[in-house]
């Protein structure tokens, strides 16, 4: 049992309370012939508590959702030794809304692991505790100033440097405390980021860690390039302990530069393009990192099946294990664990390079289709493959070939209304040279089922 259970219990239990004053506002009572005869004007209390029901009606709301997922994974990144195992998630959320430039939000979650047969990381276990405590001032959309301060879900620009995990593939959530405020105009909005990430503690209440910051500034501007958006932006990381490529121990510092341009061209084409440089220190290593992201789609038909082709590649580089004070390695900070688009995500955003080419399509209103193929090499075969949670897991300095392999992955999923979502899929990886000289000569396979329901 965690050790912050009662407070979260007790947290629960507001917002039981809460959520029966609501319902008892919204489910009126029902009258006998007396009272229906009488037709007896309210008294000054009765009118009082109608008024107070109304007013909560209004301002509280409770929200929740319920997200499950069976998996089963066979190959050489299989993490468990079960054949297969299933994800669990639960939330249930008070929103107090007095006006509509003051808002509060507390949540509760619940994430766990069943028939795992190992012990479980944070990234996939969390009972219960608390998700979302923020409190906001200002309105997110339109002009002018917002604040928000507390627990809370951020993504900045494309996520792949600051993003919560609140897809359904992260079952914990990375969630943040900071201070997250933004300026918008006419002509562009500026947002301002300064906190730490919440650190999963299984045992006991979540808490940042000691001494890991991140700070952002991030930057839009949607009228500078007709039909695009240019957004340049800083994003700092700062945390303890590490231990250079010489053996010394220090404090890393990593100032990450970078710029997106999205826009969209005549004939349904859209497009993205987004390099990223690294500089700072890693212990008494100086950092000299880069990254690259870009695509294009073309939207066949925005009627019928909607059938969408697109491409992309990213690059993010890693390290020539050289003790020459350079650390090269690309430190994807706190952003989406997988490579863009993924559908599986077994792979980080770290030495790597990707191609991906695939369609999605609703044959039917309800139904949409994804396919994808892809192609992963290595950037430095002196530095390793990467997981999606940032660990080392293949090694081989020796190799001939960057060549990790290649892979197709599927998914569909079925919304029969805004809250419901059904899916299932299957990714694959089949070895390349890398993992066949790594001794990793066995393909990866990886389905899936999911069901999310949110009220």
């Amino acid at each position: 049992m965690k050790h912050g259970f009662p407070s979260i219990t007790s947290l629960a239990f507001v917002l039981v309370t809460a959520g029966s004053i609501v319902l008892m506002g919204q489910t009126p009572a029902p009258t006998s012939n007396a009272d229906q005869a009488s037709n007896k004007p309210a008294s000054g209390d009765e009118a009082q508590e109608s008024g107070v029901v109304s007013y909560l009606r209004r301002t509280v709301k409770l929200s929740g959702s319920i997200r499950e997922r069976w998996e089963a994974t066979d190959g050489p990144f299989s993490v468990t030794p079960a054949d297969s195992y299933v994800l669990s998630q639960e939330r249930l959320g008070l929103s107090y809304q007095p006006s509509s430039w003051l808002h509060f939000m507390l949540e509760a979650q619940d994430a766990r692991v069943f028939l795992y047969n190992t012990t479980p990381s944070n990234l996939i276990s969390n009972p219960i505790d608390l998700h979302l405590a923020w409190v906001s001032l200002g309105n997110p959309e339109g002009s002018g100033a917002f604040v928000e301060v507390g627990r809370q879900i951020i993504v900045i620009g494309s996520g792949h440097l600051i993003a919560s995990l609140d897809d359904w593939w992260g079952n914990t959530a990375r969630n943040f405390d900071v201070a997250n405020g933004s300026f918008t105009t006419k002509y562009f909005k500026t947002q301002l980021v300064a906190g730490s990430e919440v650190l999963v503690n299984p045992s006991g209440l979540d808490e940042h860690t000691p001494g890991a910051h991140i700070y952002a500034d991030y930057n839009t501007f949607g009228r500078l390039v007709p039909g695009a958006s240019l957004e340049p932006y800083f994003i700092a990381r700062t945390f303890e302990d590490v231990k250079s490529k010489e053996g010394q121990v220090g404090n890393a510092n990593t100032l990450a530069v970078g710029g997106r341009w999205i826009g969209k061209l005549p004939g349904r084409f859209d497009y993205n393009f987004e390099p990223i440089h690294e500089l700072g220190s890693y212990a008494n290593d100086h950092v000299d990192a880069n990254a690259l992201l870009t695509g294009v789609g073309w939207t066949v038909s925005p009627s019928g099946w909607k059938t969408r082709l697109s491409s992309d590649y990213e690059y993010a580089s890693g390290d020539n294990a050289k003790k020459n004070d350079v650390r090269e390695t690309f430190d994807n900070m706190y952003g989406f664990n997988q490579p863009m688009n993924s559908l599986t995500g077994a792979f980080g955003f770290k030495n790597l390079k990707d191609l991906r080419s695939g369609v999605a399509f609703s044959p039917l209103r309800k139904l949409t289709l994804k396919l994808d193929g892809r192609e992963f090499w290595l950037a430095d075969t002196e530095d390793g493959l990467y997981n999606a949670a940032g660990t080392r897991t293949v090694f081989n300095a020796k190799a001939t070939s960057a060549h990790v392999g290649e892979g197709v992955e599927m998914m569909a999923t079925v919304t029969p209304n805004k809250d419901t979502t059904f899916g299932l899929g299957i990714g694959t990886l089949f070895p390349g040279e890398y993992l066949k000289q790594s001794n990793k000569d066995q393909a990866f396979i990886y389905p899936y089922v999911f069901f999310t329901q949110k009220f």
